[in-house]
């Protein structure tokens, strides 16, 4: 998600999903409140937005992570103590 924001204005538009849609808001914003100029101080910021409640908070792939680590030490474990 990425939004757009304009220091000079003081505002952000609205969360879009695609870069291309975020430049496009920022093409809009420059030719109407600009004339087309690039104000200082403007910039595009990724927006996360906050977890659905019973989204994990960590992507999966990290608990697959954890749980191969795990398993790998007890393998390894395993084989010094044998």
């Amino acid at each position: 998600m990425y939004r757009y924001r304009c220091n000079q204005c003081r505002t952000t538009s609205p969360a879009v999903r695609t870069r291309p849609e975020v430049e496009a808001e920022r093409d809009r914003h420059r030719r109407r409140a600009h004339a087309g100029h690039i104000p200082d101080g403007e910039e595009i910021q990724t927006h996360t937005p906050p977890p659905r409640p019973g989204q994990p908070t960590r992507p999966i792939h990290y608990v697959a992570y954890a749980a191969f680590a795990v398993v790998l030490a007890l393998i390894v474990g395993f084989r010094l103590l044998a």
